[in-house]
């Protein structure tokens, strides 16, 4: 069950070294500010997409999808979870900076694109709290 102070990450990163880092820096910087802004939160990562759509829970707020992954592509994944999680905000992230990919993602749905360059990683992290700090808010008004 969803409450209003809980939120529910994926991570579908198919390299294990930066599914790890990822996962490992959107863990650390959530803890952070979690005590301070009164809320929860569990990250799920997964490193194949077929693992991660078996284990989706309509409940999820935000997910982080590598765009090119060895089985799939980020729009197809993407727009399964977009069927499956109505209010879901998705993050691509892609190695390859490509304005079109960025367009086509973009007008697909995707909340934001990102490039893995050396400010992903924290991008990631702010986009995270933007999210969440808007829910809370949300949630907060009659």
């Amino acid at each position: 069950m969803k409450t209003q102070n809980h939120f529910n990450v994926v991570v579908l990163e198919d390299n294990n070294f930066y599914n790890n880092i990822l996962t490992h820096q959107l863990q650390n910087y959530a803890e952070n500010i979690a005590l301070e802004k009164h809320f929860s939160f569990d990250i799920q990562s997964y490193t194949s997409a077929g693992d991660c759509l078996r284990n989706l829970k309509a409940e999820t707020d935000v997910a982080f999808v590598d765009y090119y992954l060895n089985e799939s592509n980020a729009l197809d994944v993407m727009r399964k979870i977009q069927k499956r999680c109505y209010d879901c905000k998705i993050i691509i992230l892609s190695q390859i900076k490509n304005v079109k990919t960025s367009f086509q993602t973009l007008s697909e749905g995707a909340s934001d694109f990102i490039s893995k360059d050396r400010n992903a990683l924290a991008r990631c992290c702010y986009i995270l709290e933007e999210i969440i700090n808007q829910r809370l808010r949300s949630a907060s008004q009659p």
